[in-house]
């Protein structure tokens, strides 16, 4: 949960998460800076729109501007989700801390501490690749600046911004709007995969409840007292489990399918872009540096959701194999009859998708990256 705690502190900077407790003036100060944020993102956007010019094109700026505005929208729609779906999402985190998803004994801690610290490590390694590629793209950006007449980003603005003050003003709101937006990316891939590695214990914990069940029903059937009542009980406690855990998935999936989506297709445009830029940018310069990050960052959150996404599903599918590993033989003749309409049911597979025909997982990732490149080769 510490994983979580800190993407949230990251949300909060980047104005996509009121911290919980707020009321009062605290609450209408967050409020206050959050427009700034939304403003100043869509202040971005729409002068960067502004400014597109398709007469006279060169190609390699009109790229770069379209690149950089295609990451501001993914950002943008971060945003937009964390503020629409904050209830949705609230339920999500306090539910691992209430029955029946809390670990209810030593084991089921352990496993619970091991999928935290594999969210940890995704943590680690997702905030350092960031924060490493933002810093050489802000660097190659510093070097277009030309203060007074050339801002550190493209932009139309209805104003003569060559006054120095007017001028820094102006390009301390552009660099205003890309770094809460990067908070928002260090936060948002971050806190999803940490609920794919909590989700994935939750399955650990029901093949362990599986085994303590059954554990269980071989000492209720050696004192053989009111056997039958505690074999329905028990089997009934486990189901129910199971089918919480399902429906924690999907609810999952449904509210994030959006901005998945969005982020799957456009950063699969933004590779191929990316991909052109370094190809007519002259070697080991700092735009090609910049150009270099970003693409690293692009291809990791690409790259990280359909990680995550198929070790869930692998996981889920995996549940037969700890049911058959466990005693079920020693079950009465009706409790395994049980079990094999079970394991029938944990045969079916649960994929995570996006907009329904987007399925994330390690096979969907290089088919983005083999789409990315068979559209560079076509590209002039």
């Amino acid at each position: 949960m510490e994983i979580l705690r800190t993407s949230f502190l990251l949300l909060s900077i980047g104005g996509a998460w009121k911290p919980r407790g707020w009321r009062g003036v605290k609450a209408f100060l967050y409020y206050i800076y959050q427009y700034s944020i939304i403003f100043a993102n869509h202040v971005f956007i729409i002068s960067g729109v502004l400014d597109l010019q398709f007469k006279n094109i060169d190609t390699h700026v009109l790229i770069d501007n379209l690149t950089l505005l295609m990451a501001m929208v993914i950002g943008r729609q971060k945003i937009a989700c964390f503020i629409s779906k904050r209830e949705d999402i609230k339920s999500i985190i306090d539910s691992f801390k209430k029955a029946p998803f809390k670990p209810i004994s030593s084991e089921e801690e352990v496993i619970a501490r091991r999928f935290d610290g594999i969210a940890k490590s995704i943590f680690v390694s997702y905030t350092g690749t960031i924060l490493c590629a933002a810093t050489l793209f802000s660097g190659s950006r510093e070097g277009v600046m030309d203060p007074p007449y050339h801002l550190p980003y493209s932009g139309w603005f209805p104003y003569n911004y060559t006054n120095p003050k007017i001028y820094w003003a102006t390009a301390g709101l552009q660099m205003y709007g890309i770094y809460s937006t990067a908070a928002v990316d260090l936060a948002f891939d971050p806190l999803m995969s940490a609920v794919f590695c909590h989700l994935c214990a939750q399955i650990h914990i029901l093949k362990h409840r599986f085994g303590v069940m059954v554990t269980k029903l071989e000492d209720v059937s050696r004192l053989k007292d009111n056997m039958a009542a505690q074999e329905c009980q028990l089997t009934a406690e486990w189901v129910e489990y199971h089918i919480d855990v399902i429906t924690l998935i999907k609810f999952m999936n449904k509210i994030f399918s959006s901005i998945i989506f969005v982020q799957y297709t456009v950063s699969s445009v933004i590779l191929c872009t990316l991909a052109f830029l370094m190809s007519h940018t002259k070697g080991l310069s700092m735009e090609f540096v910049g150009y270099s990050g970003f693409l690293t960052t692009k291809c990791f959150q690409v790259f990280l959701p359909c990680f995550c996404a198929d070790m869930l599903t692998y996981e889920l599918l995996n549940i037969t194999s700890g049911i058959y590993g466990s005693n079920w033989f020693n079950l009465s003749n009706s409790l395994r009859k049980s079990v094999v309409i079970i394991m029938s049911k944990c045969h079916k597979p649960i994929l995570i998708t996006s907009s329904f025909f987007i399925v994330l997982n390690l096979e969907s990732f290089t088919k983005i990256i083999k789409l990315a490149y068979t559209i560079y080769n076509v590209l002039p």
